[in-house]
This record gives C-alpha cells, structure tokens and sequence, in this order.
C-alpha cells in the first residue's frame, strides 16, 4: 500500500500531456487502474488496444496513428 501510494504520488506531480497506452489484455495495469489515470495526475488520455498485452508493440498502423496524432496535436498546441 505505501508503495503503491508512492507511486500516485509521483503520478500526481506529472505536469506534463500524457498518453496512456494500454493493452486491452493486460495483467500488470488493471482497467480500473488506468481509468483511475485519466481523472487524476496529469489527467492522461486513454488509449486501450483490443486483443493486446501489457504492452502494445506499435508496429500496427492504428497504434502508430494514435500516437502520431497524440504528438502531432502536442506540437501545434505548443506553436511547433
């Protein structure tokens, strides 16, 4: 519990647009987990992969895509 605390804490303090990426499949971040991420901290946006693992690979065109958009859009909102 204190570690985990721990780690909100330092999730909490990230100031910084964030997106979360999560394999639908995933045992290591539960779904409630990651929905906790969205309303908290730096708010992340979710993303989550159907038939996927802990980890998405983004090697498939729409995982790329998700992140392309995610980083193109940060660039314009920053003026780049």
């Amino acid at each position: 519990a204190q570690g985990e605390a721990a780690l909100w804490r330092l999730y909490d303090a990230i100031r910084a647009e964030t997106l979360l990426l999560r394999g639908a499949e995933s045992d290591l971040l539960s779904h409630d987990t990651a929905q906790a991420m969205t309303t908290r901290g730096p708010r992340a946006r979710l993303v989550e992969f159907p038939g996927v693992g802990h980890a998405p690979t983004l090697v498939a065109s729409d995982q790329i895509d998700c992140v392309a958009v995610f980083l193109l859009g940060a660039s314009q909102a920053e003026g780049g």
